[in-house]
């Protein structure tokens, strides 16, 4: 069998354990390692937003490896050829932005696989790469451990997406859904109001029929304060989500940054 050398999909919960990640922008290997060892599950690396290149992506895979953390990229966009060159480097998986249909998942779920039996994978296979670490490993083992273990995660973003969250669940290889609150409010008009019942009402359609077809969901949380947050974790949990991002690197780190700045410099008084 496939030597993984201990690389690994951490994201899926077993027996109803919670599992934790970050949102990484910033290029940096070392934002990896210290998720690792705070004690994140999974880093979300986000090339749609962040600062990355794919040199800068395969750093970061390496970190994760090193790490043995989980590393899931956020892609700019459904990209067939992007998503065979982010599994290459050695990602785990692939998040796919913005999904609104059941297409886009197969799409994507396609790209993923190498073709074996009737499966329609369209895979490049190329046996040097650094998933495969560079042919020192039996072919055969690997495109099977590679087809068994990588997964594709569809983030619902849209009025669309939630109107056919059915069909894109029923596609079969999609490992999860991640929900998108930020854009999801812009779509229905409440932009930057991640709180509007119609927001909340939308995520919660998402869910309810994830946790139905038992797909696992990931939420995004975005309070500003450890206390908020929690309150924020314990409502998404008794809708039976299992998976958290606790938010964005820069966020996290700014907020950390003023709080240390705030409790050192002295008022000032006129």
């Amino acid at each position: 069998m496939f030597n993984s050398l201990k690389r690994r999909n951490n994201l899926l919960p077993h027996n109803d354990a919670v599992k934790v990640g970050v949102i990484v922008q910033t290029n940096a290997p070392e934002i990896v390692e210290l998720s690792a060892r705070a004690g994140y599950d999974f880093v979300w690396v986000d090339i749609e937003h962040g600062s990355f290149d794919f040199k800068s992506l395969t750093e970061t895979c390496r970190a994760a490896d090193a790490s043995k953390i989980t590393v899931m990229p956020r892609l700019p966009e459904l990209d067939a050829s992007l998503i065979m060159r982010t599994l290459d480097a050695g990602a785990m998986g692939v998040v796919i932005p913005n999904v609104s249909g059941a297409q886009q998942v197969s799409t994507a779920v396609r790209a993923s696989r190498y073709k074996t039996g009737e499966n329609g994978g369209v895979r490049g296979a190329c046996p040097a790469t650094r998933a495969s670490w560079h042919h020192e490993t039996n072919w055969r083992d690997f495109i099977q451990w590679s087809n068994e273990n990588v997964q594709v995660w569809a983030i619902i973003e849209s009025a669309q997406g939630v109107k056919n969250i059915d069909e894109i669940l029923a596609v079969d290889g999609l490992g999860g859904i991640a929900l998108g609150p930020f854009d999801l409010a812009h779509d229905l008009g409440h932009p930057g109001e991640l709180n509007h019942p119609d927001v909340i009402d939308s995520q919660l359609k998402v869910v309810e029929a994830a946790t139905t077809r038992k797909v696992p969901v990931m939420a995004t949380l975005f309070s500003p304060n450890v206390t908020e947050l929690a309150a924020e974790r314990q409502f998404w949990h008794e809708k039976g989500v299992r998976i958290f991002n606790v938010g964005i690197d820069k966020s996290i780190l700014a907020r950390a940054l003023s709080d240390r700045a705030n409790a050192v410099i002295p008022s000032q008084h006129l």
